[in-house]
């Protein structure tokens, strides 16, 4: 009435390839996590970032300055792009940081009590999030999430068209320019 020795190698053998099966697809499962659903809009050009790291931006930017009353979306006067411009200018290292703060950033909600990544919460919960980013007790959370709102807000407010709402009417000083040609003349 025994399991013959032959049948107890095949069912080990077949649990043991069941069990590295599943331990693949939750590996590939959670890759997939971290590198997939990244879709950038029509006219979204990553010029210094990656794709998934414009699409961050992007969402950052979503839950930071949405429309309000006459005071334009971050998204409608491209602060995700200037953004990513920026980055281009910068020297590497500062670039390398910079990056690495948006991924963190991306992947730091689940810590905080939030149900996914960064760009998969709503706009409400990302502006929650950044919050508590903000008040973190680490110095490196706290420092990844003043970067990019301090970054998104100068951009912001560096925009004409953001103006108006705030009653500001631009610089008081003057552009630089020769005198006219007449004043040339001795």
């Amino acid at each position: 009435g025994g399991v013959s020795a032959a049948t107890s190698v095949t069912r080990r053998r077949l649990l043991a390839f069941g069990l590295g099966g599943a331990a693949l697809l939750t590996c590939g499962g959670g890759l997939s996590w971290l590198t997939l659903g990244y879709a950038l809009p029509e006219g979204d050009v990553p010029i210094a970032t990656s794709p998934k790291e414009l699409a961050i931006v992007r969402a950052i930017v979503e839950a930071l300055l949405p429309e309000d009353g006459d005071l334009p979306s971050g998204l409608a006067l491209g602060v995700h792009q200037r953004i990513d411009e920026e980055l281009w200018s910068m020297p590497d290292w500062l670039r390398d940081d910079l990056k690495s703060a948006i991924q963190l950033l991306e992947h730091l909600p689940p810590l905080y009590g939030f149900a996914g990544r960064l760009t998969r919460l709503s706009p409400a919960d990302r502006e929650a999030a950044m919050r508590a980013f903000l008040r973190a007790r680490s110095t490196p959370v706290v420092q990844a999430a003043t970067a990019l709102k301090q970054m998104c807000h100068l951009f912001y407010f560096a925009r004409d068209e953001s103006w108006p709402a705030i009653a500001y009417d631009g610089p008081w000083v003057s552009t630089p320019r020769p005198p006219p040609r007449a004043c040339w003349s001795r």
